[in-house]
């Protein structure tokens, strides 16, 4: 056989092994068996029964590595449901910590377990293991939430958890019982336990309302007015929440901006832009929307959020003004002429603050390849607005306009301005005249 015949015949036996490899292992992922660390589920669970009852320390980690792998593993873990029940007994705190979370995991295929994770539970305070068990009955709260209705049998030993003196078992609590019976009253509880007086109970709170999900909007008011809680990772979890739950927030929260009653305005302002963001790339970025809907999502935008973050544009504060510019930023093209108009203000800081927002706008306005009606009809209305600034005897100004006329893509309606751009390559201003020979190469494709 000659050379090149025998490597062929190999590069085909080579491709054939390989096809028949990928043939192999291409079946459906869920006939697979779940592993973690290597090992299935039914090899995590031989393992933690034959441990799970030992007094050394060394089983005693044992049973938690595997605890915690069939938790990893999360609802094929099913089967090992029976030694996991037998380990929220273990004489191990953190063996049974694991295997409660372990069994919220899995969820409702859980549910045999139920009985005994509500006995585990359910100690008098008198009891000598009631307080070393304080974690894990929050933990197994949240599992019991997590489990969902099969384990309706917790509700009784949850509605009088709402009083204990635990304040994180509370959370926990309600919480389940939201997941269980979907009873607003949890909802409630949980917009109370915001105005705690201490921050932990109230940011697991706000985290606990962020897993409800829509459902929680109920109680906007009380999440709006965390705000402005005086620990900073309060006022982040509710902004967080807030910007989740889009427009409905946009009058609220730019109210208690424009009442001027914030101590700390900025977390109001990130919720402004990260909504209007969303609305940026969904809605008013949109190829060929209609106008009437264009219209109807742009009017809270420019009645309630641009005003009230234009207000911040003159605070003292220095992290407050970005967070507002960015934020005004984050609208792209529907903020560029309000921002353009304050080019000129009176306020030499909100002048600066208006710049400064003009240049972030360049990375967010609309794609080349995108049009709609109301997007031309912005950009028209722009290029007045922007041509007004780039004829202003102030050099800054002329610059920072002309350098939005260069990013921004006016199209053929551009040309008009072509002789003021002619022009301004002979300004004395260094930078109006970059600028000017960049938009003259975008409009007229001059060299």
């Amino acid at each position: 056989m000659r050379l090149g015949t025998r490597w062929k015949t190999i590069c085909l036996l080579l491709c054939w092994c390989l096809l028949v490899s990928k043939a192999a292992t291409a079946d459906d992922p869920t006939d697979r068996p779940a592993t973690f660390a290597g090992k299935t589920v039914e090899q995590w669970a031989t393992i933690l029964s034959q441990h799970v009852d030992g007094p050394s320390d060394e089983e005693k980690e044992i049973s938690r590595q595997a605890a915690s792998a069939l938790g990893l593993i999360g609802p094929p873990s099913a089967s090992a449901v029976e030694p996991l029940t037998r380990a929220i007994r273990s004489p191990s705190l953190e063996v049974r910590d694991h295997a409660v979370d372990a069994l919220g995991r899995i969820g409702a295929a859980a549910a045999a377990a139920v009985p005994t994770i509500i006995a585990e539970m359910d100690l008098p305070p008198s009891h000598i293991n009631y307080a070393p068990l304080a974690a894990f009955r929050r933990e197994a709260a949240r599992s019991l939430g997590r489990i969902g209705p099969p384990a309706k049998a917790a509700v009784p030993l949850l509605g009088r958890a709402l009083k204990n003196e635990d304040r994180g078992y509370r959370v926990q609590a309600a919480l389940a019982l939201w997941r269980i019976l979907q009873q607003p009253q949890a909802i409630d509880f949980l917009a109370a336990m915001i105005d705690a007086d201490q921050p932990e109970t109230s940011y697991d709170a706000l985290m606990a309302l962020g897993q409800i999900g829509p459902a929680a909007q109920r109680v906007l008011p009380r999440v709006v007015a965390a705000l402005d809680h005086p620990q900073s990772d309060v006022r982040r979890a509710a902004a967080d929440l807030l910007a989740r739950w889009g427009p409905l927030v946009i009058e609220p929260v730019a109210g208690r901006i424009q009442q001027g009653s914030l101590r700390w305005p900025a977390p109001a302002a990130y919720v402004l832009g990260e909504v209007s963001g969303d609305l940026r790339e969904t809605v008013f970025y949109r190829e060929g929307i209609d106008r009437a809907e264009f219209a109807a999502t742009a009017q809270p935008v420019l009645q309630f959020a641009a005003p009230a973050l234009i207000r911040l544009l003159s605070d003292p504060r220095e992290p407050v003004r970005q967070t507002a510019q960015r934020s005004l930023a984050q609208m792209g093209l529907l903020a560029a002429p309000l921002v353009t108009d304050l080019l000129d203000n009176q306020d030499a800081a909100v002048r600066m603050a208006a710049a400064q927002t003009l240049v972030q706008i360049e990375a967010f306005l609309p794609p080349d390849t995108v049009s709609n009606e109301s997007l031309e009809a912005l950009r028209r209305n722009l290029l007045n607005r922007v041509v007004r600034q780039m004829e202003q005897d102030d050099p800054d100004t002329r610059a920072v306009a002309f350098r939005a006329f260069a990013s921004i893509d006016f199209g053929d309606q551009g040309r008009s301005a072509l002789p003021l751009l002619r022009r301004a390559l002979k300004d004395e201003n260094l930078a109006v005249r970059r600028y000017a020979a960049q938009a003259l190469r975008e409009v007229d494709g001059a060299d």
